[in-house]
């Protein structure tokens, strides 16, 4: 067998886990692979690639943190005279 045990032969579950693969690191997100897999919820799609995901959590504190700068400093405003209340 060539190749370390590969026989050649693919198999369409195979090609269907290549296409989610490459659709993940694509920068698909969740709800696109479940559509693109035709699961019926995104847990399923999730369970089954979740770990392909990349964990994001470094960015979103990052964005978390720009949007924090870009906030009003009062938490309730009043629109019509443009003043905190």
């Amino acid at each position: 067998m060539p190749f370390g045990g590969w026989s050649g032969r693919v198999h369409p579950h195979e090609l269907r886990h290549t296409a989610a693969s490459l659709a993940i690191a694509s920068g698909a997100d969740l709800k696109v692979v479940q559509q693109m897999l035709g699961h019926k919820t995104a847990t399923m799609t999730l369970d089954l690639y979740g770990h392909l995901f990349p964990d994001r959590l470094d960015e979103i504190a990052d964005r978390m943190d720009q949007a924090a700068g870009r906030a009003p400093m009062c938490p309730r405003r009043d629109h019509e005279r443009s003043r905190c209340l």
